[in-house]
């Protein structure tokens, strides 16, 4: 840090400043040489820092760019969900709908399958009934031919 003194001549300069113009010629060359390091130094700092700034703004602009992407591809996704969220809406209840025929289909299926049945059943205990009606028809007229070979027997004695 640099403390200010003021001179006789009334000019500010700085303490470090102050002895070099008290020094003599060789001092002086000497605090040249130094400065001129210094300024070398110091210039060598500023173009790194420079060649610095330039590399973060490079790198700054990317990220930049790597962002709008991102945002652009995040836009795109979620038009791509709206448009699915509205497929999946639409096939959903396109099934529902589907659903709810096939159960209609069923159920007038098992009320028709459910008809036959009864008219099977019928048709089974008619058939079933005359068939007995048959059997028993059947005994009876062997029966009456028995009784009637015996009538017949009878008569020719």
């Amino acid at each position: 840090m640099f403390f200010l003194r003021r001179n006789t001549n009334k000019r500010v300069i700085p303490e470090d400043q102050e002895s070099k113009l008290q020094a003599g010629p060789a001092d002086i060359s000497e605090h040249g040489k130094e400065e001129k390091q210094e300024l070398a130094e110091l210039d060598r700092i500023a173009k790194m820092l420079v060649r610095r700034d330039f590399e973060l703004m490079g790198v700054k602009e990317q990220r930049e760019k790597e962002l709008e992407e991102l945002k652009k591809t995040k836009q795109e996704l979620e038009k791509a969900k709206d448009v699915l969220e509205i497929k999946v809406r639409a096939r959903t209840k396109e099934l529902e709908e589907l659903t709810q025929s096939l159960e209609q289909q069923v159920k007038q299926r098992t009320e028709e399958l459910q008809e036959k049945l009864a008219e099977l059943e019928s048709f089974n205990k008619m058939a079933v009934g005359r068939e007995l009606k048959m059997v028993s028809l059947k005994e009876e007229a062997e029966k009456l031919k028995e009784e009637l070979r015996k009538c017949k027997l009878g008569n020719k004695h």
